[in-house]
């Protein structure tokens, strides 16, 4: 525990829940967050002792201060943060995310908290049964790790539709819709488990929260979903760029590969998990995709990145992307196998570092925009259910080719 925190907890009861809220200059939106904080303890968990916990990364415009609106014991807690992530703010909003949530954890355990649920400062749609979804699980049915499902318009985040979604799914086995959620709950017996393990991802590598439902997968705890509606997010320091983004989320999803295989690799099949709440509809809000323009770059990484895939890419792979036809935005396919070969390549490839891993990465990104174009052209004529399924069937092709990844891994 940090010197300074210690003066916090002084005073501060032992508590049965405790919330978290990680924050950086989100003076615009923690005042709503602080109200359903209130609300959603008084409606649903009356009469338990709760603590609100704020990890701060160094905000200037007042963020902590704005937090004890909600009228709860309050522990402020501070945690260091490279300057590059204060500067870049990193896809999540959080610089040194991995830092602010272990913090969390332990002020956590040492108030006693029988659950820790964590929500997100800048989400604008935060409604008080979110707390019920995410921690009633936890503190009345065993589960030890509650993560979220938005409902979302089937072409926002194809990064985790596409990418991560599937890749978890395979490696962890099980079908988490959206693992890198900012929101989320804990039991107590996870959290003493997390922190009493030396191996926590390196600061600032946006790792932390894939090994967190890594290890707790792989030690057998019981992970859940709560379906918690719609999210907006306001934020005016969160900037990245799609490259960028990729670089972070998947870069850091293929780190915790290579840091943590012992947590994935004997993993075979994959299952449902149990969930609380019931899926709302997805958004109606367009979501402007330019397939042309996505065809487009895609075109123009086989023109330009030929000699980076040559270096990351099997033989094979290669030339089954090579011979994508790509003539006709509207008629383009890109098969769930292939798809599965070139992220598994790519893995590889950032595992044996056999290009620099940040142009390793940014070159993946016309291969990620060929095959979410290729999504949109297969689904926009269809249904909700149909472009689910569309999705269900990625998830499998990378279930069945993980025997792929795991050979060219030992």
């Amino acid at each position: 525990m940090p010197p300074d925190v210690e003066p916090e907890l002084e005073g501060v009861a032992p508590c049965e829940i405790a919330i978290g809220v990680l924050t950086y200059n989100n003076a615009e939106t923690v005042p709503a967050v602080a109200k359903v904080v209130r609300a959603g303890l008084e409606r649903h968990f009356a009469g338990a002792r709760a603590v609100l916990i704020n990890a701060d990364a160094g905000s200037t415009d007042g963020t902590p201060d704005l937090l004890a609106a909600a009228g709860l014991p309050l522990v402020r807690a501070r945690h260091a943060t490279p300057l590059a992530q204060r500067v870049a703010v990193p896809f999540h909003g959080v610089p040194a995310r991995g830092a602010a949530l272990r913090l969390t954890f332990a002020v956590a355990r040492r108030l006693g908290a029988r659950g820790l649920g964590l929500l997100e400062a800048d989400v604008t749609s935060a409604a008080d049964e979110w707390l019920e979804r995410l921690l009633r699980p936890v503190l009345e049915q065993k589960a030890d790790l509650v993560v979220p499902v938005y409902a979302r318009h089937r072409y926002d985040g194809t990064i985790t539709n596409l990418v991560l979604a599937p890749l978890v799914r395979a490696l962890f086995g099980r079908r988490l819709h959206q693992p890198l959620a900012g929101a989320r709950a804990l039991s107590a017996g996870l959290l003493d488990r997390l922190l009493a393990d030396p191996r926590w991802p390196a600061p600032g590598t946006n790792q932390t929260d894939l090994w967190v439902e890594g290890t707790a997968i792989a030690e057998g705890f019981a992970v859940w979903e709560a379906w918690l509606g719609h999210r907006r997010a306001t934020s005016r320091t969160l900037t990245p760029d799609l490259p960028t983004m990729v670089v972070q989320a998947v870069g850091g999803l293929f780190a915790v590969m290579g840091g943590y295989d012992d947590l994935w690799l004997d993993i075979r099949g994959s299952e449902p998990v149990p969930t609380a709440g019931a899926p709302a509809p997805s958004s109606v809000e367009p979501v402007a995709l330019d397939v042309d323009r996505m065809v487009g770059a895609f075109r123009r990484g086989l023109r330009d990145l030929g000699t980076i895939w040559e270096h990351i890419l099997a033989p094979e792979t290669l030339g089954d992307v090579l011979s994508l036809d790509a003539g006709s935005a509207a008629r383009f396919r890109f098969p769930d196998e292939l798809w599965a070969r070139v992220v598994y390549d790519f893995a590889l490839g950032h595992h044996y570092n056999v290009v620099y891993r940040e142009h390793l990465l940014r070159s993946f990104v016309p291969l990620y925009l060929g095959r979410t174009a290729a999504f949109v052209v297969a689904t926009r004529d269809r249904d909700v259910g149909a472009a689910e399924t569309h999705l269900d069937g990625v998830g499998e092709a990378f279930e069945r080719h993980k025997r792929y990844l795991v050979e060219r891994w030992r």
